[in-house]
């Protein structure tokens, strides 16, 4: 993505993980990687759609198919672990985002 696409890559993204110190974007075209907190990105797209899912993950809401048993499952295929601690914030998060509370 270069800058002016950057927006748009953002939005397309399915989820970003943090991989030695730089953040990776999983889009449906490919990937692309920052060098950037992910804490920094989660306050930058909280009003996206996206959720953090994990310490190393962050998931936009629109690609989740089924959040269950600790385990939020993508439209990919790709799952990912959701920690006890976080689990009723996130699932709750995605209830919202949804409309179902």
């Amino acid at each position: 993505c270069d800058r002016r696409q950057r927006q748009m890559c953002i939005r397309d993204s399915i989820y970003i993980e943090t991989e030695l110190h730089k953040n990776v974007f999983y889009t449906e075209k490919g990937t692309f990687q920052i060098y950037k907190k992910l804490d920094e990105l989660e306050n930058e797209f909280k009003d996206m759609g996206f959720v953090r899912a994990h310490l190393s993950f962050l998931v936009n809401m629109k690609y989740i198919t089924q959040i269950s048993s600790y385990v939020m499952t993508l439209t990919t295929g790709k799952k990912i672990p959701v920690p006890k601690a976080r689990y009723a914030q996130v699932k709750r998060e995605y209830m919202l985002y949804k409309g179902e509370e």
